[in-house]
């Protein structure tokens, strides 16, 4: 009863210190309290809430002073109702303090907010800042209303707040019939606007 109260307490100022309430839930749960340091390990159905965010995987970890670590392993997905943001991945590592997710496994992104698709291989979401920098074999997908735009790149930086992308490495975009190919593209995907730097090529359809 002792350690339960200590586990609530630990809650509570985790949520004072960092912001954002965290809520968390698991079929199966163990908590290790030793030597000032607190460890929380959920499963069975594991799911931890940060604000508008909901994480859920087959295993979630909180570690860290006031748990200030979330780390999750298969079956990962992130859903954000309110940032319009959606993520789905087999690990993360979220850093709570800093608002700095992690991922360095396949993951699939779908921003209906942006109407953007993405995957890759490795991914950096700086959630105060809505910038994402994703690398390792991106393609990235834009809704317009003529047709899908169609970039791939060895890394993109993705901002959700300009809605602009830049492309890096054996960069492409494909649209409307037309391809280019580039050094670095950048995309403002509001106008559909693309500038091409370095050495380019390109087919236009006319």
């Amino acid at each position: 009863m002792r350690k339960l109260c200590l586990l609530f307490s630990i809650f509570l100022i985790a949520a004072y210190v960092w912001g954002d309430n965290i809520e968390f839930s698991g079929g199966e749960s163990s908590v290790e309290l030793r030597d000032g340091r607190e460890n929380v390990t959920l499963s069975g159905g594991a799911s931890v809430t940060v604000g508008s965010m909901i994480i859920t995987a087959d295993e979630i970890t909180l570690t860290g002073e006031n748990w200030r670590y979330v780390e999750c392993s298969g079956g990962t997905s992130i859903t954000d109702e309110e940032r319009g943001i959606s993520i789905k991945t087999q690990s993360i590592w979220y850093d709570r303090e800093n608002e700095r997710i992690l991922i360095s496994s396949w993951f699939e992104i779908d921003d209906t907010e942006n109407e953007v698709y993405a995957a890759g291989a490795s991914l950096e979401y700086l959630l105060e800042e809505e910038l994402l920098r994703l690398s390792k074999d991106i393609s990235l997908l834009k809704a317009s209303d003529d047709s899908i735009m169609r970039c791939t790149a060895e890394s993109v930086v993705f901002s959700r707040t300009a809605n602009t992308v830049e492309l890096r490495g054996n960069a492409s975009v494909d649209w409307d019939g037309d391809r280019y190919e580039a050094e670095v593209i950048s995309v403002n995907l509001d106008t559909d606007s693309i500038m091409l730097d370095g050495r380019i090529r390109g087919v236009i359809n006319g």
